[in-house]
């Protein structure tokens, strides 16, 4: 019996590498939960774009707005029946922290954390250089601009850029742990087709600059 279960979505590269993840070991999610973010952020300003990726895969969207005391998320999941919720966190402890007394408050829903406490230079290039690399395509839409620089919005990280990337950013992480950037994925097996970006506007806010986008099949 496949274990089925909820995802938290952002349509960014952790997000769905963990659906990848966790689907080739058995389990089958069904539902994708987008959290609205409280702050600025390149995901909250494109939430077009994660409807498009979600239909692409066929699976349920619930878009939520989560309060301080996560009722929403509890309700959400109860809600659902699903028998986990799957996160792509890596090293944020507060979070993985919020997110287990969530799910215990929601029946004791499993908590499946495939890459926490991983290297995040080893996931990285598991990403996009391992046997799935050809397969997994990403855009950087979000940057923070003391850490990296502006010319990455619209970057594309794949198997042919990869490379490229690690040695022009050494100062940053390679999976922008520290909020050095944030990506939206345009190539998945998961995917009924890939997609491509089309920049709509830039938008700035403090030190962090943002790309509004539309996202087009190809």
């Amino acid at each position: 019996m496949k274990v089925k279960a909820a995802c938290l979505f952002s349509g960014g590269k952790e997000s769905v590498y963990a659906i990848q993840t966790v689907q080739k070991q058995g389990v089958e999610v069904e539902h994708l939960i987008y959290e609205v973010p409280s702050f600025a952020s390149p995901h909250a300003i494109n939430m077009e774009a994660v409807k498009t990726l979600a239909a692409s895969m066929n699976k349920q969207l619930t878009i939520l707005k989560i309060d301080e005391q996560g009722e929403v998320l509890v309700s959400t999941l109860k809600n659902l029946k699903v028998e986990a919720l799957v996160a792509g966190d890596i090293n944020v402890e507060q979070h993985l922290t919020w997110l287990t007394d969530k799910c215990r408050r929601a029946g004791n829903v499993r908590l499946l954390e495939p890459f926490w406490e991983k290297d995040t230079l080893k996931l990285f290039r598991e990403m996009f250089l391992g046997e799935l690399g050809a397969r997994f395509k990403a855009v950087i839409i979000g940057v923070d601009t003391e850490r990296v620089k502006e010319e990455l919005l619209g970057f594309t990280l794949s198997n042919k850029t990869a490379e490229k990337f690690l040695s022009e950013n050494q100062g940053a992480d390679p999976l922008g742990e520290n909020g050095e950037f944030h990506t939206i994925v345009t190539e998945s097996p998961l995917y009924s087709n890939t997609f491509r970006v089309e920049p709509i506007e830039k938008m700035t806010h403090k030190n962090m600059a943002f790309l509004r986008i539309a996202l087009s099949g190809t």
